[in-house]
């Protein structure tokens, strides 16, 4: 190793991995929430009742995990965490699958349900894992560019820029593959604006948890390798 690279602390490395197990685990039960939708009323903003997908919904809370770790190790383990997250998001939606094409115990009165509910989303599991691979790696490059334009300073900037951004992708092309046609287009807009407006909510809820996991993965200890940044 070179004198120009050093070390990040054994510590600040066990807090790498706690995030990445949280937002693979997140993304190992994201495809047994989604299929939930959810009414939202906003008929005091004229909006009337809306709705979102919970899966959509509870999915916006992994955004700062990913923000976090580019702020401090930069985008590449970003976008390692959003791949392996992918990657369990897969076997996951694979293993739910087989389970619906197996027969059922005897005395077991669900199997019905449990098969209309899982075996219907192979829309919704694609739109999912299209939407959120493209939001997130978006949500990165975006962070990432402001980064280089502001320097270390204006955190909050570069995470609400990036989030607003990859959630308007992540809410348009989840829909847009999981219930174009399935739902009328009336309903379908209505669930793509009230989820929106939701994430929205969430963004703005979730930069003080973002300067929240940055000062708690740096302490006063951490120091980034350059080899790690790109």
């Amino acid at each position: 190793m070179n004198s120009s690279t050093t070390l990040i602390t054994a510590p600040s490395e066990y807090k790498y991995y706690i995030l990445l197990g949280l937002y693979v685990g997140f993304w190992g039960i994201l495809q047994s929430i989604t299929v939930k939708l959810v009414p939202l009323d906003l008929s005091y903003l004229g909006l009337g009742m809306l709705a979102f997908s919970y899966g959509s919904f509870a999915h916006a809370f992994t955004f700062p995990c990913t923000d976090a770790v580019a702020e401090v190790w930069g985008p590449k383990r970003a976008r390692l965490m959003v791949y392996l997250g992918a990657a369990v998001y897969i076997i996951a939606t694979l293993l739910i699958y087989i389970a619906t094409l197996l027969p059922a115990a005897e005395g077991w009165p669900h199997n019905d349900a449990y098969v209309t509910l899982f075996s219907a989303a192979p829309r919704i599991v694609a739109g999912s894992i299209v939407a959120t691979l493209f939001a997130q790696l978006w949500d990165i490059y975006v962070f990432e560019w402001v980064k280089k334009k502001t320097g270390e300073k204006m955190l909050w900037l570069r995470n609400n820029i990036s989030t607003w951004g990859s959630q308007f992708f992540d809410t348009i092309i989840f829909y847009s593959i999981g219930f174009y046609g399935v739902i009328p287009n009336s309903v379908l807009s209505k669930v793509i604006i009230g989820s929106y407006l939701l994430k929205l909510l969430v963004a703005l809820f979730d930069t003080p948890v973002v300067y929240l996991v940055v000062y708690w993965i740096k302490g006063n200890r951490i120091e980034k390798s350059s080899s790690l940044s790109r």
